[in-house]
């Protein structure tokens, strides 16, 4: 079969929907209850070294130039973590205003016909490309936005060649503050915690929804996220290594020189210096994460580039706003090539055209040669997710990972009829991510299991992770399909929502496994509202099913158990005789932990306070059931601090303890017997899981991300191992170099203890990661749940 030919029913059908909505919608509304320019005012942490602009004067300024410019249009994206509005103005020239919407459907065009966008920039006679300028993601990183303020002021009022020169070719796109949480109390992160740019492949925040919005709307020609601080100023291209789903060559080729047309604009407009890493550093700052703003632009074909300002004084708003106005200068000048070779790079996704390498005159062979065989690789030719048991292990995150998929732009299409995979038959329905697309380097980077550089010399990661894999670490089934696929597809829209079942008529009480986060949320829901709801903490069988360890019982009629299987998508059935039990009940939770952990809490549903060192010190955690431990160590308490927690447990209370620092607390405190050790890691490993509630809910094979690995070479009396590291070739992918020889195979890495007052699980895996494994939450909810008596 024509690998083409289930694609050319959508193609036709896209041309129709696209120029049916040619139009330019309106501003979004950020509050119903008033307009989005009056922001009430609060304290502020402003820059210490300028006068800079505060958050709350950003919006009234925005709206006094769109009044007083016809160039200007200012929306809200969305609001952030803290509930501020994020402002994006959208800046062209007067008469492309009105055409807007035609430029957005050409954008739109590009990645589902590359060649008809091709005729439709031709019929317009006028394109103007789009560039995106993201400013100041990090909150304290302020000069970016001011900058973004000076540059969309200039080219709302200025008449000078320059901009006029800008303005006939460029739309100018602004996120003029990316993180206004961030802005507002002088940080780094946003309301929740997160850095938002270690979040775009997890997208776990708002305010990074927002951008992958805002790119998937438009798939500007160039990205410019404006960070600091680096001295002399630096501007990407990184070093290697380069991630081998990017079309390397084609960004190189425009990115280097735009690079170096951003330099000579500092010098010139402000005597300033810049370093290039491509250029000037040997490793240590790649692009192989796209977890990044301008990787992931990346993935939309854009050619992405941070620039780290080199003052944090009014010198590095000036850095900022003269090398953006070297880059747009270089797009002015040079956009059909840009262009064509954008196009270039959705068009070879289209007609699966095989990456090429990175161009010898571009290669430094003394710092690249030796990266280069990454950067090409050969894509397969679909991936296939299933939708219902038993071929798909989570119903319900296979609905969450399409969903996931469709919003970041990725096409995913659906069987018209079944079909068979290496000797496994596919319902019609079932999910097709086919790699002839044209956004084909985000969709294999979303899905693929990763690459295994643990043996490639002298590599160097500016920041974790060094593999991802939403399937594996999101606990949906998929399966990669490397020859020909004979099956006709359709595409889809939205994921069909996971429908539970009923197994049952009647009996004295419903059960639902700890196979999802949904059924963790629905058991603490339950618990909120006061349902009697119970916990088998051991696997029983019942009615010919046999139950995982951890289930969850409750009382009530059928309407219940339909309600539970239609609107939460969970499998219920009915049980005959009441397992052995224990009621749950709301628990008091003290959580000292990173915003990954806190995050994994939310989505499993959990009520817990947040405490600091401070806290501790001052005894407040005796006042709680359970001690959620991820960053606290023993030695950086007080004495009284340390007191405090040995009363706590003296008492009964409950923990639960993460990584290498909340293991050694435990064992510094004297409440569970063991040995440790650990090693820097990066990857995704299998795991073994034990039949035991600790772990209830995962098969006995699984896969979890590592980053600080730890596992247990000893255990004391009364320790149970309940999952331990896969053996032999544990290691799927990522970059854990000396990992065959750790002794880490085979070895546990979830423990726990009972002594019949204080419940102890210890977790040796990073199991909520910067908020990114979502299979792995599980594992903290069911070491909370393991202190019910």
């Amino acid at each position: 079969m024509d690998r083409l030919a289930h694609r050319l029913p959508v193609l036709a059908a896209v041309v129709v929907a696209v120029v049916a909505t040619m139009v330019l919608p309106g501003p979004v509304a950020a509050d119903p209850g008033g307009p989005w320019w009056e922001v009430e005012a609060e304290p502020e942490v402003p820059s210490p070294f300028y006068d800079s602009i505060l958050y709350s004067e950003i919006g009234p300024r925005l709206r006094e130039i769109e009044q007083s410019s016809n160039r200007v249009r200012v929306e809200v994206a969305g609001q952030s973590a803290g509930g501020r509005d994020l402002y994006v103005a959208t800046v062209s020239a007067p008469e492309a205003g009105g055409r807007l919407g035609r430029y957005k459907a050409i954008a739109n065009m590009m990645v589902r016909d590359p060649e008809k966008a091709q005729d439709m920039i031709a019929a317009l006679g006028d394109y103007k490309v789009p560039v995106f300028v993201n400013g100041s993601i990090h909150g304290n990183e302020y000069p970016g936005t001011d900058a973004a303020i000076r540059l969309i002021e200039t080219l709302a009022f200025d008449d000078s060649p320059e901009v006029q020169a800008v303005l006939d070719n460029v739309i100018l796109v602004v996120n003029v503050v990316q993180n206004p949480d961030g802005r507002v109390l002088g940080t780094r992160q946003n309301a929740n915690g997160f850095d938002l740019n270690r979040d775009m492949l997890s997208q776990t925040q708002p305010e990074a929804r927002a951008t992958v919005e805002i790119l998937t709307e438009w798939n500007p020609l160039v990205t410019l996220d404006l960070h600091g601080f680096v001295n002399p100023m630096l501007i990407e291209p990184t070093t290697p290594p380069h991630n081998s789903n990017y079309e390397y060559d084609l960004y190189l080729k425009w990115a280097l020189e735009e690079a170096y047309a951003m330099e000579d604009s500092l010098f010139e407009r402000t005597g300033l210096s810049a370093q290039i890493p491509y250029r000037d550093f040997g490793d240590g700052w790649d692009d192989w994460g796209g977890q990044y703003v301008p990787m992931y632009a990346m993935y939309h074909g854009s050619y992405g580039h941070t620039l780290e300002t080199p003052s944090r004084a009014e010198l590095g708003v000036d850095a900022h706003e003269a090398a953006v106005w070297g880059a747009l200068n270089f797009v002015a000048a040079n956009k059909d090539e840009m262009l064509h070779d954008q196009i270039e790079i959705f068009r070879r996704g289209v007609l699966d055209i095989p990456q090429l390498p990175i161009p010898d005159e571009l290669l430094d062979e003394t710092q690249y040669d030796q990266y280069n065989e990454l950067v090409v690789q050969e894509f397969p030719t679909a991936h296939v997710i299933p939708v219902d048991e038993p071929l798909q292990a989570s119903p319900l995150q296979a609905e969450r990972l399409v969903d996931f998929l469709l919003f970041n732009d990725v096409e995913v299409e659906a069987a018209s009829r079944a079909f068979t995979v290496d000797g496994t038959t596919y319902p019609s329905g079932t999910y097709v991510v086919w790699m002839d697309q044209a956004k084909r380097s985000l969709a294999n980077t979303f899905l693929e299991d990763g690459k295994n550089l643990s043996d490639v010399q002298g590599i160097t990661f500016y920041s974790p992770p060094a593999v991802w894999s939403h399937p594996l670490l999101w606990g949906a089934t998929r399966t990669v399909v490397e020859g020909d696929l004979d099956v006709a597809t359709r595409p889809v829209n939205n994921a069909t929502a996971a429908r539970g079942t009923v197994t049952g008529n009647k009996g004295v009480a419903w059960a639902f496994e700890p196979t999802s986060l949904q059924a963790f949320r629905v058991a603490n829901g339950l618990v909120a509202d006061g349902v009697a709801i119970q916990r088998a903490p051991d696997a029983f069988s019942d009615g010919g099913h046999t139950f995982e360890p951890g289930t969850f019982i409750v009382s009530g009629g059928k309407s219940l158990a339909n309600s539970l299987a239609s609107k939460e998508g969970l499998d219920v059935y009915a049980v005959s005789t009441m397992p052995t039990s224990v009621a749950m009940e709301a628990q008091r939770i003290a959580v000292f932990a990173d915003e990954g952990t806190r995050h994994a809490l939310d989505q499993l549903g959990f009520d817990y306070d947040t405490v600091g060192t401070a806290d501790v010190n001052a005894g407040v955690v005796e006042d709680y059931d359970v001690f959620v431990n991820y960053s606290r160590s023993w030695n950086g308490l007080q004495q009284a601090g340390r007191d405090s927690l040995t009363a706590f447990f003296a008492a009964g209370g409950d923990y639960v303890g993460l990584r290498t620092t909340g293991i050694g607390l435990a064992t510094s405190a004297g409440i569970i017997d063991v040995d440790v050790d650990a090693e820097q890691g990066n990857a995704i490993v299998d795991v073994a899981f034990a039949d035991a509630g600790a772990v209830g809910g995962y098969p006995d094979l699984d896969e979890a991300f590592v980053y600080t690995p730890a596992w247990f070479t000893r255990l004391g009396d009364g320790v149970e191992s309940v999952a331990t590291m896969g053996g032999g070739d544990f290691l799927v992918s990522g970059y854990w170099p000396g990992w065959e020889d750790s002794g880490a195979a085979g070895m546990p890495v979830v423990v726990t203890a009972d002594d019949g007052d204080t419940d102890v699980t210890l977790i040796g895996l990073d199991a909520t990661f910067r908020g990114h494994p979502e299979n792995t939450f599980r594992l903290v909810g069911n070491g909370i749940f393991e202190g019910l008596d």
